[in-house]
């Protein structure tokens, strides 16, 4: 998926992923049909840091 097409990106987690420290994130593109893609089982804090990459780099194609 191209960066210029992410909208909105999530770290979200249940109770059970929370019990075992994983999380999903969540990439929201523009779309009615398939329009998340999710990537489960990823470190709680890399999720939040692959999150923080793909924002700066979305940020970076902005400018």
């Amino acid at each position: 998926m191209p960066f210029g097409r992410v909208q909105h990106i999530d770290v979200a987690q249940g109770p059970i992923e929370r019990q075992f420290g994983v999380a999903r994130l969540i990439l929201h593109t523009a779309g009615t049909r398939s329009s998340a893609v999710g990537l489960p089982g990823l470190d709680t804090g890399e999720a939040g840091r692959i999150r923080d990459v793909i924002r700066s780099r979305i940020r970076q194609d902005l400018v």
